[in-house]
């Protein structure tokens, strides 16, 4: 588990955007970050709200991440990628049975990787910490 706390190091505070239909699967990715107090989370349903947020953003943690779901990778993906890739945002997704296709078509377009959602809590919870060490500069 990659984790800033258990590196000895302090993060920054941050945030990551979150890019997820379905309300099951939003919740658990948050439940994953909320595992990380110095992680912000900024939630949307689809592009359009998620850049409706970004606009409307309050908070001093700058978005230093998206996280997209799979109907978020299987649609506009590269209006998603440009748009946030245009703010400095790197986009990757956690999806489960997300076809091979729709995965190309998105890394294609500029996903930075794309992972199979665990279907436990444990290893899932492992792989957004280890998303959130990897793709989120520490301090």
């Amino acid at each position: 588990m990659v984790d800033a706390a258990l590196d000895g190091e302090a993060m920054d505070p941050m945030a990551v955007l979150v890019i997820e239909e379905g309300a099951a699967e939003a919740a658990l990715v948050c439940a994953a970050l909320a595992l990380h107090p110095d992680v912000r989370v900024v939630d949307a349903p689809d592009l359009a709200a998620a850049l409706k947020r970004l606009e409307d953003y309050p908070y001093p943690a700058p978005v230093a991440l998206a996280i997209a779901g799979a109907t978020a990778l299987t649609q506009s993906t590269d209006e998603l990628v440009s748009r946030l890739g245009a703010r400095g945002i790197p986009v990757i997704g956690i999806a489960a049975g997300l076809a091979p296709d729709a995965r190309q078509r998105a890394l294609d377009a500029g996903v930075r990787e794309i992972h199979e959602r665990p279907s436990e809590w444990r290893p899932y919870s492992e792989l957004v910490a280890a998303l959130v060490g990897r793709f989120i500069r520490k301090g």
